[in-house]
């Protein structure tokens, strides 16, 4: 299965965009769009997109249970979409906070999963500072989540670094180790703005993808020529190496999760009928010319989409630190952390 020539690797599946969670940055969080279209992926139309008849040919793919607005543990018919999805072969990571599940759901979710799952645990801080950014988060709830699935299956702690919680790194570690957590991930977000107050005050958590963001942003609020745009960035789209393709709660598939936006006149809502998995399939959706347009126009920074120059602009001065750190296409390494392995500790 190719898209943009690439063979795919994996799959962002949003299975719903509800959340309990009301993360300050999150795309979700104060969007009127989002809250007129709350909704989830209907169980029948995944069994249609991903067929059992189609298992042979999707077998180990990854599917990262993680969209743009939703945690996935809010579908209503979480588990169905589980069975399914490992009957075909998937191996899967579930990305959540984990609140708002009792220990009995964990335990089932985990008799869902086998071995080469991951269930990903998005937690910034400890009980006094996660729900700073995590509003509405219950610690409670997590460390009975996370202690659940770590005696069971493979547990990832993704915490991204924030100026309330970057004090509590060390702590943090040895909480892990006690959980039975696998890895730990100190990320550095792509979402902080020149003097953003949540910031960490440590530079080694102002990643590249950030520091990158900003550089760009300041070039479109200056409002250069198209050519000086064109010159100073260049568009290095993560699609193109078969990782992270998004399949969105609302049934359509798109590049990558940022590119449903809610934004009217967006290129990819304009053409939003033709990603539409309701009526075409992948492989329908795959052959069409819209695709060869998209990429032509990323040859040129000034007639990208605009969520492609936000998303996937690089600036003249961060190509090099970028390709180094921040690409889709290094092998098992993810984008801008601090990892620890704490099993081979």
């Amino acid at each position: 299965m190719k898209f943009l020539g690439s063979t795919i690797a994996s799959f962002n599946l949003e299975i719903t965009n509800r959340c309990a969670i009301a993360c300050s940055e999150c795309a979700r969080t104060n969007n009127p769009w989002v809250r007129k279209n709350l909704t989830e992926l209907p169980l029948d139309l995944l069994q249609r997109i991903f067929p059992l008849s189609a298992a042979a040919s999707l077998r180990g793919i990854k599917i990262n249970l993680c969209g743009n607005f939703g945690d996935c543990i809010y579908h209503s018919r979480f588990h169905d979409v589980v069975a399914h999805l490992k009957a075909i072969g998937f191996l899967l990571n579930v990305e959540t906070n984990g609140s708002h599940r009792p220990k009995e759901w964990w335990e089932r979710t985990c008799e869902l999963l086998s071995d080469e799952d991951l269930v990903t645990f998005s937690v910034d801080g400890l009980e006094d500072t996660n729900h700073i950014y995590r509003v509405n988060s219950r610690w409670s709830d997590v460390l009975t989540a996370m202690r659940t699935c770590a005696a069971r299956r493979r547990v990832v702690w993704k915490f991204i670094v924030f100026g309330h919680n970057e004090h509590q790194l060390e702590e943090a570690q040895r909480l892990a180790r006690d959980l039975g957590v696998r890895h730990l991930m100190f990320k550095k977000s792509g979402r902080f703005r020149e003097g953003d107050l949540l910031a960490p005050r440590d530079a080694q958590f102002l990643g590249t993808v950030s520091r990158n963001r900003q550089q760009v942003r300041r070039l479109l609020q200056e409002g250069v020529s198209a050519e000086t745009l064109d010159r100073e960035v260049r568009i290095l789209p993560k699609c193109v190496h078969g990782k992270n393709s998004a399949i969105t709660a609302r049934g359509y598939f798109f590049p990558c999760t940022s590119c449903e936006s809610g934004e009217a006149n967006s290129w990819f809502s304009v053409h939003q009928g033709e990603f539409d998995l309701r009526t075409r399939s992948l492989e329908e959706i795959f052959a069409s010319p819209r695709w060869g347009e998209l990429r032509a126009s990323w040859s040129r920074a000034s007639t990208a989409p605009a969520v492609c120059l936000r998303t996937c602009g690089v600036h003249a001065d961060f190509v090099e630190r970028y390709e180094a750190e921040s690409r889709a296409n290094r092998p098992n390494m993810p984008e801008d952390v601090v990892s620890f392995d704490l099993a081979e500790d």
